[in-house]
């Protein structure tokens, strides 16, 4: 495993949903690697942070620019109908 696949798979990683030998390759990884560690960590901590953070509505005008792209890219907006 290299750093860049390992960084690459942090999401799946984190919240558990990699298959256990693709884990398995990460926890070797991460036992040579103290950069990959620091990685890790901090990205979990942003987690924890970010949610104590109050939720809060997104600006109107931020909301249409985000729909706007979603659109341009193809992506159905789930939201419209509500």
């Amino acid at each position: 495993m290299k750093c860049r696949e390992l960084a690459e798979l942090l999401v799946e990683y984190v919240a558990g949903d990699l298959e256990p030998s693709l884990a398995d390759h990460i926890k070797e990884h991460l036992c040579l690697c103290p950069p990959c560690v620091r990685f890790v960590e901090t990205y979990q901590v942003t987690i924890k942070i970010t949610r104590r953070l109050p939720m809060v509505a997104m600006p109107t005008q931020m909301l249409d620019r985000l729909r706007e792209a979603l659109k341009q890219a193809g992506v159905q907006d789930r939201c419209e109908d509500k």
